[in-house]
């Protein structure tokens, strides 16, 4: 003779479990160095240098649906002797600005500067229809150009985690 003990199962616990996974992935990255600022001969000085980058994230209906938050980390190197700032611009696929970051503010010979961004989904609903970026470089002094035989790079890289919560 067996005998169990049980107790009766709620199987609608299930309808209550929400997944919240987190995904981080590379989002643009590249080096300058100065003959990125070499301009031709007669023509006005290079000043300002811009990127843009296709962006597939929101390819997912999934994603594109139960996003949450996205947290964007910048990484730059710094070796020039100049001060430069960064402008990040999301765009859509016409390229209208959907969000623009907060500047990055890199100054001259920092070779470890770091900056992250947090965005709430929930309060900037748009943002997930970038599927552009747009990284915008311009140095701070205008007036005086980049010699292109400065020896020196700009390394910049960056990426974003994305948090999702869904029902299972």
């Amino acid at each position: 003779m067996f005998f169990s003990c049980s107790q009766s199962l709620d199987f609608n616990q299930i309808d209550e479990y929400t997944i919240k996974p987190a995904f981080s992935v590379s989002l643009t990255f590249f080096t300058i160095d100065a003959t990125s600022f070499e301009s031709v001969a007669g023509a006005p000085p290079i000043t300002e240098i811009s990127q843009k980058s296709d962006v597939k994230i929101f390819e997912s209906g999934f994603i594109k649906d139960n996003l949450q938050q996205l947290d964007f980390e910048f990484e730059v190197k710094n070796e020039f002797s100049r001060d430069f700032t960064m402008e990040i611009l999301l765009l859509d696929e016409d390229d209208n600005l959907i969000y623009k970051l907060q500047d990055l503010k890199i100054s001259a010979n920092n070779l470890n500067f770091n900056q992250k961004e947090v965005i709430d989904i929930t309060k900037n609903t748009n943002v997930v229809n970038f599927t552009r970026v747009e990284v915008k470089l311009s140095l701070d002094d205008k007036v005086t150009p980049v010699d292109a035989s400065d020896i020196g790079q700009i390394n910049f890289k960056s990426a974003a985690t994305i948090y999702i919560e869904a029902p299972l």
